[in-house]
């Protein structure tokens, strides 16, 4: 039996969610990081990144980048100063083509990037008015902002590179990560308890978050049911009053989250709806 690592691109390697990702990563892959900084948003260096600028780059430097690469990690993303725009968030658009085309180019195998629950967000309406209980991956995207919507155009994206229209199919995985933090209820004292519900349906640990990114590289298949390497995957975790469907995460790749939020964060919820 081989014992080689996957060669594995981790694009925004100093962001928030690469920061969850980083110590599952290095265990499991022979890793290559890049970003445009070296430090993490508290100032601390992250060992091993490459300095470069996804939108800036030339394409050679890109094909470099990705040569040898089994899979690519995208969760390279410009933030914006304010409130994101059009013009912003398609420079994020812009950066997720460029590494579905290189990785479409120099034969990568498998991109798995970071997309966010808000390419749904306004599903969360008629939850909150209990007119729906669950909204999925298959659910027509309904964002209602422009980050929002640059998700949104990332996952049509990549089906576009992994039907085989454009060429060589690329297999994408996309996962709609939801609360990907600590839920302190000390946030929500002067806000309605349902904002609170919602980011405790909605929270994903950082093991449970790793777990599904290192199952989304490893599943021998992410076919869907046409035969298209072609997913998007939920993340949270295995939360009592989750809102969000994980189905087919446990379905195709053997997603196994091992946390809950309603133990996790047991008492701040007892006292949250005592409060009402």
């Amino acid at each position: 039996m081989s014992t080689e690592r996957r060669r594995v691109l981790l694009t925004g390697a100093t962001g928030t969610v690469a920061g969850q990702l980083l110590p599952a990563l290095r265990e499991a892959y022979d890793l290559r990081l890049v970003d445009v900084r070296d430090t993490d948003r508290d100032g601390h260096r992250v060992e091993g990144v490459e300095l470069l600028d996804l939108l800036g780059a030339d394409d050679a430097e890109l094909l470099a980048l990705v040569d040898g690469v089994d899979t690519v990690v995208h969760c390279g993303y410009a933030p914006s100063a304010g409130e994101p725009t059009y013009a912003q968030e398609r420079r994020n658009v812009d950066m997720t083509q460029r590494v579905l085309e290189a990785a479409r180019t120099a034969g990568v195998r498998r991109v798995v990037a970071a997309s966010t629950n808000q390419a749904s967000k306004w599903y969360e309406r008629p939850w909150a008015e209990h007119r729906i209980d669950r909204v999925g991956p298959e659910d027509y995207p309904k964002p209602d902002s422009w980050y929002g919507w640059a998700k949104a155009a990332y996952e049509s994206m990549g089906f576009l590179y992994a039907c085989g229209a454009l060429g060589r199919p690329v297999e994408v995985v996309l996962v709609r990560i939801v609360a990907p933090r600590e839920i302190d209820a000390a946030d929500f004292a002067d806000r309605p308890l349902e904002r609170y519900l919602r980011d405790i349906a909605g929270y994903v640990s950082p093991r449970d978050l790793a777990q599904l990114f290192t199952r989304s590289v490893d599943a021998p298949s992410v076919d869907d049911r046409f035969g298209v390497p072609f997913q998007i995957f939920y993340g949270v975790s295995a939360n009592a009053r989750t809102f969000w469907s994980t189905t087919n995460a446990r379905e195709v790749v053997g997603y196994d989250p091992q946390d809950d939020s309603e133990v996790r964060f047991a008492d701040d919820i007892a006292r949250m709806l005592a409060r009402g």
